[in-house]
């Protein structure tokens, strides 16, 4: 499949000019396609379908753990999003008994949050006059106590594509565990958490994967749980879920009348964290997208992306805006500050049919492989309609 092949699966880009993947994408027609059929069952045969339903979560676990590099598909967990993702995580880590993490300063709260609210202690890197984050500078912010980075493989502020193959061998160099924040790079560039040595990786569906809604992850490497408490549980967690046992082979005693039961046994490995009765439509949405995603390539998406940014960063260059990433080290994702409020800015470009968003302080414009060089033009001449000027600093 080429990109144009896929764009014309995309009905929303005929009337919009849609710079905007790092946020969320429109459905491809085979993916509303395939969620409609799966409504439309629902309404008439309502779950009569759940053995087949079971099966496609299986297909798609195996699919999602090709794209990323994984060595099995039992190293996949699907959790509701990245924050889900990262909060099973940072529970892991602590549980592992690291108590301080080094990250990056302007990651996405998706990151950040789950960490803090499991008591580890952040070491937030700032980025260099030129937005970069090197290697060596998350190297320079170890100390003796850190026990884990984590960080995204793409910066959603700045579209800035961090070196995870350097930082991976980094932290196996410390003896340190390593987490990825996936969410802005499944789907436009390769992801392998074997290369990069990544412990922990999390990710969604509804961003440069065009799946909709609902569908994130959670990459756990082998082993990496064992001996640990499941980051949390419910009925579907233990090994025989259908044979719906209350308590799934917990010790007891008796009591009387009373049997005093601790401590059930559940599955290893991040399917424990499928925990109970969830929506379907995310793995079938899901499925449909991967087989986009299989026939264009990864990394003929990524070739593609790099023709748009650079397209996209000269003409902006032209006009005196300066992009808060470098060219060459960023991905599919480009932020300029604008004089003025970006959310206005935003606003007035939606109003000419081009859709982008106000992130890390400016406009963020995002291409992905359904976008086109006709695009890019349409972004840019809106912008001159409207008037808008780099920040001052910038110009």
């Amino acid at each position: 499949m080429t990109p144009l092949q896929l764009r014309a699966l995309m009905p929303a880009l005929k009337g919009l000019t849609w710079m905007n993947a790092a946020a969320s994408s429109p459905l491809p027609t085979p993916v509303a396609d395939a969620l409609r059929a799966h409504v439309d069952e629902c309404e008439l045969r309502g779950d009569a379908g759940l053995a087949r339903w079971l099966a496609l979560k299986e297909q798609v676990r195996a699919g999602l753990a090709r794209l990323l590099g994984a060595a099995s598909p039992g190293e996949l967990g699907f959790v509701p999003s990245t924050s889900y993702g990262f909060l099973a995580a940072a529970r892991l880590l602590h549980a592992r008994g690291v108590r301080e993490v080094v990250t990056l300063s302007s990651e996405f709260p998706s990151t950040t949050l789950p960490l803090l609210h499991a008591g580890l202690r952040l070491r937030a890197v700032r980025p260099r006059p030129d937005g970069s984050f090197p290697a060596e500078d998350v190297a320079a912010a170890l100390t003796p106590q850190t026990g884990a980075v984590a960080l995204s493989q793409v910066q959603y502020a700045s579209g800035f594509h961090a070196d995870v193959g350097a930082v991976g061998r980094l932290c196996r160099e410390r003896g340190l565990l390593f987490a990825l924040n996936a969410c802005q790079a499944v789907g436009q560039v390769p992801v392998d958490v074997q290369a990069a040595g990544a412990h922990l990786c999390a990710g969604t569906s509804h961003k440069w994967m065009m799946a909709g809604f609902g569908g994130g992850f959670l990459y756990v490497k082998q082993g990496l749980m064992d001996g640990l408490p499941a980051p949390w549980a419910g009925w579907l967690s233990p090994e025989r879920a259908w044979e719906m046992d209350p308590f799934a082979g917990a010790s007891g005693h008796d009591e009387g009348n009373v049997r005093v039961l601790e401590g059930a046994a559940f599955r290893e490995g991040p399917s424990v964290l499928e925990a109970g009765s969830h929506a379907w439509t995310p793995y079938v949405g899901l499925s449909a997208a991967l087989g986009l995603l299989e026939a264009l390539g990864v990394e003929a998406v990524a070739a593609h992306n790099r023709r748009l940014q650079g397209q996209l960063r000269e003409g902006l260059r032209a006009r005196g805006f300066r992009p808060n990433a470098p060219d060459g080290q960023a991905a599919g994702i480009c932020v300029v500050r604008v004089d003025g409020a970006a959310e206005e800015a935003v606003r007035g470009l939606v109003q000419a049919g081009v859709s982008t968003t106000p992130r890390g302080g400016g406009i963020r414009i995002s291409t992905h492989a359904y976008n086109t060089p006709d695009d890019v033009d349409r972004c840019l001449h809106a912008m001159d309609r409207l008037g808008l000027r780099p920040a001052p600093r910038d110009a």
